[in-house]
């Protein structure tokens, strides 16, 4: 589900998705921006356990907390500084330099960073939107 809040900000300000891994695990996906303190959760949920992970501030610092919730029951809490995109701009840089250097095209980039990982990220992102528009309606993420 989509819905336009604040007129001050392009559509949608906020975005809830349940969805479904190929594996079969399910999960939601939260993501508020129209409010004095943006939130996005991501909660994963699993047959060993359940992941959840939250981005926002811990002692002053902007970042995420990753929660783990074991199916014995044992839970661990972490939290991990956000840098914004700075390890992915320092990653897309290297890859280009060695790619200049290696110019029988021998070098193999990082996957993570590559055109078909983005493609991928933009199909979540494009089918939660699509989702938006059909009042909630199931949408299949395009495959790439």
């Amino acid at each position: 589900m989509t819905s336009h809040v604040d007129s001050t900000l392009p559509p949608p300000d906020n975005i809830s998705a349940v969805f479904q891994l190929e594996n079969g695990c399910s999960g939601v996906f939260a993501m508020v921006v129209n409010s004095r303190a943006p939130k996005i959760l991501w909660r994963f949920v699993g047959l060993n356990g359940t992941l959840q992970i939250e981005r926002g501030h811990k002692d002053g610092r902007h970042g995420y907390s990753a929660s783990l919730y074991a199916a014995d029951g044992q839970s661990r809490s972490f939290f991990y500084q956000f840098s914004g995109v700075t390890e992915e701009l320092k990653t897309f840089l290297h890859d280009i330099s060695q790619a200049t250097l290696k110019k029988d095209g021998s070098y193999e980039a990082e996957p993570r960073c590559s055109f078909l990982e983005g493609v991928r990220d933009v199909a979540v992102l494009e089918a939660m939107l699509k989702s938006g528009m059909r009042q909630g309606a199931l949408v299949r993420v395009q495959k790439f």
